[in-house]
């Protein structure tokens, strides 16, 4: 897999696009996917601050890994509701 093919199913299975970036667009309080020379990294952005980075030599890993995040966390789902009743 790569990272347009991941988007393409990230899209199709519903997740929001504000939550997520493949792209070297910083978006805040979203998780990332960049290509780092050698490396693909994944790490989730926050006012500007990269937390929990792994970083994986192969494209394809680093995608099944950021897919694999992101189908674990519900928040990232469009019309995702709270608890909180909004």
């Amino acid at each position: 897999m790569n990272t347009l093919e991941l988007e393409r199913m990230l899209l199709q299975e519903g997740f929001n696009p504000k939550c997520f970036s493949l792209k070297e667009e910083h978006k805040d309080e979203a998780l990332c996917l960049r290509n780092r020379g050698q490396d693909w990294c994944v790490f989730y952005s926050e006012r500007g601050l990269e937390t929990g980075s792994i970083c994986f030599s192969d494209e394809a890993q680093a995608c099944q890994d950021f897919l694999e995040k992101m189908r674990s966390d519900p928040t990232t789902k469009l019309g995702w509701k709270t608890g909180f009743g909004y």
